[in-house]
């Protein structure tokens, strides 16, 4: 089972906590940045750059791993555009 988040803290800490392997991504808001780190912080890592991680770098942590540590993974195999439809063309697409 995966869970995504872009609120860290949103989750219940009885689900996190459950989760024995996690990626953390690239945040943009001082909060989901603060968030992460103190996550890092509390499985003895460190994630300063979590703000900074380019496209296809993660911290990434599992059961067995002392601390966070960073990876970078392939892109996804199927092509995504930069941002999401517009409302005319999923309109165009449920219309097809």
């Amino acid at each position: 089972m995966s869970f995504a988040t872009q609120t860290p803290k949103g989750f219940d800490t009885n689900i996190v906590s459950n989760c024995t392997t996690q990626f953390y991504g690239k945040m943009g808001s001082v909060a989901t940045i603060e968030a992460i780190k103190e996550m890092a912080a509390a499985k003895g890592g460190a994630a300063d750059d979590v703000g900074k991680l380019v496209r296809g770098e993660f911290y990434f942590s599992t059961e067995g791993s002392l601390r966070p540590f960073k990876v970078r993974t392939p892109l996804c195999l199927s092509w995504h555009p930069p941002n999401p439809p517009t409302v005319d063309e999923v309109i165009a697409k449920a219309q097809r």
